[in-house]
Order: C-alpha cells, then sequence, then structure tokens
C-alpha cells in the first residue's frame, strides 16, 4: 500500500499503524509533529528549579487509562473492575518506562538534584534498571497470556487503539473484543497479585489509577 499507510487487514483496507502515527504527526501544531506520533501532548503545569510554576507542553500519561475507565458493559456498568484497570495502568507504565530515553530522550548530564552526592552515572544506572526492570515483568506476564488475550492488551492498552480496531485485526464478531480485554487483564491482574509480574506491583501503580 502507498507508503505503508494502509493495510489489507483481510477484509478491507485499513489504515495501518504508520498511517494512525501520520495522521498524527499531520494534526500536530508546528514542532510537535514527531513527537505526537508517540502520544497524546497537552498543556502540563510543572514546577521549575526556583519552585515557580510554569506551562509546558508534555505526554498526557494518563489518555489511555481514562478510556479504558469509560469503557461500559451491555447493562451500562464499567466495564473493567479495580484490580483490571490497575493491571492495564501496570502494563501502561512498564510500555512507558520501556521508552525513556528512547522516544522522549533523557540528559544524563545535569547536576544532580539534592546533597545526596548522586552523579551522573547513578542516575543513568537506575535509569537502565528501572528500564530493564519493565522489560522483564512484561515478558513474564504478557508470555502467560494466551496469544489471542496478550494481542488484545497489546492493541488496545499499549497501540492505543479501540475495540473495534481490535475485533477488525482478529477478525472476531462485534463487542466480543470486550470480553477479551477484560479477561486478558483479570488474567494480569492475578499474575501481578501472585508477584510472577514483579514485587510491589499495586504500590507502584497506585498513583496512576488516583490521576485517572
Amino acid at each position: 500500500m502507498s507508503e505503508g499507510v494502509l493495510a489489507d487487514d483481510g477484509g478491507g483496507v485499513v489504515v495501518s499503524a504508520a498511517g494512525r502515527a501520520l495522521l498524527r504527526r499531520e494534526a500536530a501544531p508546528g514542532g510537535e509533529a514527531f513527537a505526537a506520533q508517540h502520544g497524546v501532548i497537552v498543556d502540563r503545569a510543572v514546577i521549575v528549579g526556583d519552585g515557580a510554576l510554569k506551562t509546558v507542553r508534555g505526554y498526557d500519561g494518563n489518555a489511555r487509562l481514562r478510556r479504558l475507565h469509560a469503557l461500559k458493559d451491555g447493562t451500562g456498568a464499567a466495564l473493567l473492575d479495580a484490580g483490571e484497570l490497575a493491571a492495564a495502568a501496570r502494563l501502561v507504565a512498564d510500555w512507558d518506562a520501556q521508552q525513556a530515553g528512547v522516544v522522549r530522550g533523557s540528559d544524563w548530564t545535569a547536576a544532580p538534584l539534592g546533597s545526596g552526592g548522586r552523579g551522573v552515572s547513578n542516575a543513568q544506572e537506575r535509569a537502565m534498571a528501572s528500564r530493564c526492570d519493565a522489560q522483564a515483568r512484561l515478558a513474564r506476564v504478557l508470555d502467560a497470556l494466551a496469544p489471542p488475550l496478550r494481542r488484545a492488551v497489546e492493541v488496545v492498552c499499549r497501540d492505543d487503539q479501540g475495540l473495534e480496531a481490535l475485533e477488525r485485526i482478529e477478525k472476531w464478531p462485534a463487542r466480543s473484543g470486550k470480553l477479551a480485554l477484560k479477561l486478558a487483564l483479570a488474567q494480569v491482574a492475578t499474575a501481578l497479585r501472585s508477584g510472577s509480574g514483579g514485587r510491589g506491583e499495586a504500590d507502584a501503580i497506585h498513583h496512576r489509577e488516583e490521576a485517572v
């Protein structure tokens, strides 16, 4: 397909992942085109070095989780329970951690904050260790899922595509994507509670749940 923006899913022509990235780049304001293909960019308030509050442009880290919170079942009730949403938050956090220093960049030359004497090398080592932990946890949890369930969480939670896109990709009947996503996240939640996904998952995701 032209420039890879369209793909044949066996039942018709759909916009590919490259196509969605192209659309996000074209819709983004000047100077944000290539950053926007990796996530939603919004105004964010941050505290700068002198303690002043400053508005900057940055990624909306909770956009995917808000969309998951908004999903409803056939009766109009919330589709996902608290444990399943927490599992999704852990997955999103780990996928984001994998990208640190890749799509956002990292400055290891900045002076360390505080008086703890922590050097640049220590900061870099901690960041690399965090990234490796996220990769290992994702591998353990996702490898335990049946392939269709793994694809469900990857398409919806990682790639931020809707349930209709999931059903189209998998050639599933309408509304079956909800069941697959809920089942997958329930299994991820069980794995995290049992410790197979690593230590401290509940504490690590608590602040993300509150931010949604």
